[in-house]
């Protein structure tokens, strides 16, 4: 009874924030929990399975790439494909999409929120991305969050999916729990060394690790010459990677199977992406025909990587948090020999994390070498570290233009500043900042955000 009660006030809620015009994603669960806190017991019996995605990057886009191709099978599914991914969101998602049954539950969550979920939301996979510095006025230092996913892990002998190119796999590995690992292997884009010093260290001995290459942050072939650890064999491989049509073509191969694909999304962290859920999905059955024929018609439209097109002007939009995660950002794009500009949107508010000294361990190095950047918009509540940054990477000053938000919404002008009077422009911003551009740019294309 007190369960159909915490979903009468979950929805009643959920009404009430759309007749404000507002998606409130969250404040529906927020409702639920407060009825009944251990309400996600109840709806974890709905579903035949449950995988859950976390890790510091790529956790939508990857639980995006899964639901995608899951409903190749006309699956039931119930997800926070918004990437509301705490307690609160989680709950969100089913109360949003409320049925008697489902055949899978895929649900991102947050790294901090994982001991909550886990506790009430029990579940037959977890996929680990990767873990980075990110918002460490939250977080605190990498170790604390490897500790807390850890931790809430091993509650239910779930089956870890885990990036064998990253050497925080070696924490998990003697774990009890059956693993399947994954592994992207030496690429045209991979690199000799890290452009950012991300826990290159040993998790067994605390030796430096040695790398033969580097495909982003300190994902690669990596070996520690004093107690011998090194990458676990991979169960999924993807190779002969080629950059293709604004995307990737790829050949990906398990022990029996192999199968040549073409992702239509920009940055080599999402051929990662892609791989892990295609691990997921070969572990429950799914042909390589059928993955295929999913991500090839995959399209994104969450701002990571989401190409839009308003007034003649071709728009990039990137979520980028941390220092990985902006480094990569600009790595790819130093590949695009177009004439183009760029904007960067820097806030610091809570969801972004108020500790904006992440941009002094990006490497702006490459964007300073990057061709044919007609200017550089630092924008957002913190503007001007944006461009304090450029300087001292040596980008042209004479190319920087700079817009202080008095909020988070105050971005109307620059965007429209952008659009018109370039062909092509990235924009880059915090959590807060994507949206409010994303919003500028449908409003332009007349069309809802």
């Amino acid at each position: 009874m007190r369960s159909k009660i915490a979903i009468l006030a979950g929805m009643i809620g959920n009404k009430v924030v759309q007749m404000a015009g507002r998606k409130g994603t969250s404040l529906t669960g927020k409702i639920a929990l407060a009825v009944k806190p251990d309400i996600l017991n109840d709806f974890a019996k709905k579903c035949d399975k449950i995988a859950l995605i976390t890790g510091t990057n790529g956790k939508t886009t990857t639980n995006n790439l899964a639901n995608h191709i899951f409903k190749g099978k006309d699956y039931d599914i119930v997800s926070n494909l918004n990437g509301s991914n705490m307690i609160t969101g989680v709950t969100s998602s089913f109360i949003q999409n409320h049925r008697g049954h489902y055949n899978w539950g895929i649900f991102e969550v947050d790294e901090g929120s994982m001991p909550n979920v886990t506790k009430y939301l029990p579940s037959d996979y977890i996929i680990i991305t990767n873990f980075f510095r990110d918002q460490l006025d939250r977080y605190g230092e990498v170790e604390n969050t490897i500790n807390l996913v850890q931790k809430s892990s091993k509650r239910h002998n779930s089956t870890l999916i885990l990036d064998a190119d990253s050497p925080i796999s070696l924490y998990f590995q003697d774990s009890d729990q059956p693993k399947v690992y994954y592994s992207l292997k030496k690429n045209p884009f991979s690199k000799d060394s890290a452009n950012v010093e991300e826990s290159v260290f040993c998790p067994v001995c605390g030796h430096k690790l040695d790398y033969e290459y580097i495909n982003y942050g300190n994902h690669g072939k990596f070996s520690c010459s004093k107690c011998g650890a090194k990458n676990h064999e991979a169960d999924y491989v993807i190779d002969e990677v080629t950059f293709k049509n604004g995307g990737y073509e790829f050949t990906v191969k398990d022990k029996k199977e192999s199968a040549k694909i073409n992702l239509n999304l920009l940055g080599i962290y999402n051929v990662s992406n892609v791989l892990a859920a295609i691990a997921l999905a070969r572990e429950n059955g799914f042909s390589y025909d059928l993955i295929k024929q999913q991500i090839e018609n995959f399209e994104y439209k969450l701002g990571r990587m989401e190409r839009i097109s308003v007034n003649g002007c071709d728009v990039v939009l990137v979520l980028s948090k941390n220092p990985v995660g902006l480094s990569e950002v600009f790595s790819t794009i130093k590949f695009d020999e177009d004439k183009k500009s760029f904007m960067f949107i820097l806030n610091d508010y809570a969801p972004d994390g108020k500790d904006i000294s992440w941009i002094w361990d990006a490497y702006f190095k490459e964007i300073a070498a990057t061709p044919n950047i007609d200017k550089f918009y630092c924008v957002g509540t913190r503007a001007e570290e944006v461009a304090l940054r450029l300087k001292y990477a040596d980008f042209p000053t004479s190319k920087i233009k700079i817009y202080h938000s008095k909020d988070q919404s105050d971005v109307v002008e620059c965007v429209e500043e952008i659009v018109a009077e370039n062909d092509k422009a990235y924009i880059i911003g915090t959590f807060t900042a994507m949206p409010e551009a994303r919003k500028v740019l449908m409003k332009l294309k007349g069309e809802k955000a």
